[in-house]
């Protein structure tokens, strides 16, 4: 009988020892399937998805900047939208942080862009649409 309970708790040892190993290789192969998030900053990003950031940021500056009755002053529904993403603070894909993540721009200087273009008068302005919209092309590099 106390052949048999060793030899029991024997392979019971045996088998929680084998369950441990596999936790334990489960747990490096999770650490080495580990996202690193919707677009990893440590991989070149594929052109598509600058050139998605480039054109959602041109779209909102559209948004903001065309979109007001012109009688008024007073942004429509577009302009409105535009205006709370540029000063929101979501990370999200598609939000302006992570547009310039991507672009490798700084949210607050796209944001003091807009103050300087609403302090301008007209002529000014028309030229700052076409200078941002001029260094959102891509490179030729």
């Amino acid at each position: 009988m106390a052949d048999q309970q060793h030899s029991l708790i024997s392979g019971l040892n045996q088998v929680r020892n084998e369950r441990r190993a596999n936790v334990d290789q489960d747990r490096i192969n999770f650490k080495m399937w580990k996202s690193t998030g919707l677009y990893s900053t440590k991989e070149p990003l594929d052109p598509s998805v600058r050139k998605l950031a480039r054109a959602i940021l041109r779209q909102a500056v559209r948004d903001m900047l065309m979109h007001q009755d012109s009688a008024s002053g007073e942004s429509d529904d577009w302009g409105k939208d535009a205006a709370q993403w540029f000063f929101s603070d979501e990370t999200d894909p598609g939000s302006l942080t992570w547009v310039c993540d991507i672009l490798q721009l700084q949210p607050w200087k796209l944001r003091q862009w807009l103050s300087v273009y609403y302090q301008s008068h007209q002529q000014r302005r028309e030229l700052m649409v076409m200078e941002l919209f001029r260094s959102l092309r891509p490179s030729m590099n």
